[in-house]
C-alpha cells in the first residue's frame, strides 16, 4: 500500500516545529494555516503537489479553527492520531525537459489537446478558450477582450504587457479557485516550462510580478496557487501535462489531459486553458 507523499516545500514548512490552525475542511481534505502558508492533506486521490500531504487514511474529526503542531516528521492534531511523515515520498515537480521537440510536434501535441477538450462535456469554466471556439458563455465573453489582449502581448513578446492584461484575470469567477485563477497559474506554469526548457518567454520576475499583482484579487489559497506556479512549484498532473507536450508525445498528453479535465467543478479545463493559450501564443514566435 502506498505510503503517501509530501511535497518538498511542505517538508521545509514542517522544519518550523510551528503551530498552525485548520482553515478548510471538505470531504476528502483540510487546509492547515502555518506561519501564513496554505497546506493541503488530504487522501491518495489527490494530485502530488509541492505544498500537499497525501496520506492513505485522511484524518476524520477535523474542524475549522482547530489548532495543530508540526514537527519535522509529524502532524500533530489534538483529538486526531498523529500523522507520521518520515516514510513519505517527498514530491517534486518537473521543471523541465532536457531537448523540446520541434515545432511541428509541438502544435500537433496542440490539436490533440483541443480535439480531446472539444469531445469532452462542461458545466462551466473557460473550455472556450481551448478549442478557440467562437461560442462563448456569459463568463468568458465578459473577459474575452482581456484573452485577447494576453496573447497578443505574449506573441509580440511584450511580457509587462502580458502581466497588466492578466492581472485583470484575478478573482474572475466564482468557487475555491475561480476560473480566472486557475486560468493564470496555467499560464504562468507553461511559460515558465518552456522558457526553462530552452523556448522564448518571460523571465521568473515577470511571472511573480503578475503572482503577486494577483494576490490583492483573489483568496489566498488561489494567490498561493499563482505564486507556486510562477516558481515552477505545481502539481504531479501539471508537471506531467507540460512535459508531454514539450516532448511532442501527443498520445500520452491526450492521458494527461483526461486527467486534468476530471479536477474539481472547472479547475482542470481552466488550467488547461492557460497552459494551451500561453504555449500557443509563444509558439507563434518561433
Amino acid at each position: 500500500m502506498e505510503s503517501g507523499s509530501i511535497g518538498c516545500a511542505a517538508v521545509e514548512l514542517m522544519r518550523s516545529c510551528a503551530t498552525g490552525r485548520v482553515t478548510a475542511v471538505f470531504e476528502r481534505s483540510a487546509h492547515l494555516e502555518l506561519d501564513g502558508v496554505i497546506l493541503t492533506l488530504g487522501n491518495l486521490d489527490l494530485p502530488g503537489h509541492p505544498y500537499t500531504i497525501r496520506c492513505p487514511e485522511f484524518p476524520r474529526g477535523l474542524r475549522r479553527g482547530q489548532e495543530f503542531k508540526v514537527e519535522e516528521d509529524a502532524v500533530i492534531i489534538p483529538g486526531c492520531r498523529r500523522l507520521e511523515l518520515g516514510q513519505m515520498d517527498v514530491f517534486r515537480s518537473r521543471v523541465k525537459v532536457g531537448a523540446m521537440a520541434g515545432l511541428e510536434e509541438m502544435q500537433q501535441a496542440l490539436q490533440a489537446v483541443r480535439y480531446t477538450v472539444a469531445t469532452a462535456s462542461f458545466r462551466d469554466g473557460f473550455h472556450s478558450f481551448v478549442i478557440a471556439s467562437l461560442h462563448h458563455g456569459m463568463m468568458t465573453q465578459a473577459v474575452l477582450p482581456v484573452i485577447q489582449r494576453l496573447t497578443v502581448a505574449i506573441r509580440e513578446g511584450d511580457w509587462e504587457a502580458m502581466v497588466e492584461a492578466g492581472v485583470d484575470l484575478a478573482g474572475v469567477g466564482e468557487g475555491l479557485t475561480p476560473s480566472g485563477d486557475d486560468f493564470l497559474a496555467g499560464l504562468v506554469a507553461a511559460l515558465r516550462f518552456h522558457r526553462t526548457s530552452g523556448g522564448p518567454g518571460p523571465e521568473n520576475r515577470q511571472l511573480e510580478s503578475l503572482a503577486s499583482r494577483a494576490r490583492g484579487r483573489t483568496s489566498a489559497f488561489s494567490a498561493q496557487n499563482i505564486a507556486s506556479a510562477a516558481r515552477g512549484l505545481v502539481s504531479d498532473a501539471v508537471s506531467e501535462w507540460l512535459e508531454h507536450f514539450h516532448l511532442g508525445d501527443s498520445d500520452a498528453l491526450v492521458d494527461s489531459t483526461r486527467r486534468l479535465l476530471d479536477f474539481g467543478h472547472s479547475s482542470g479545463v481552466d488550467t488547461i486553458a492557460g497552459m494551451t493559450t500561453g504555449l500557443a501564443a509563444v509558439l507563434e514566435r518561433w
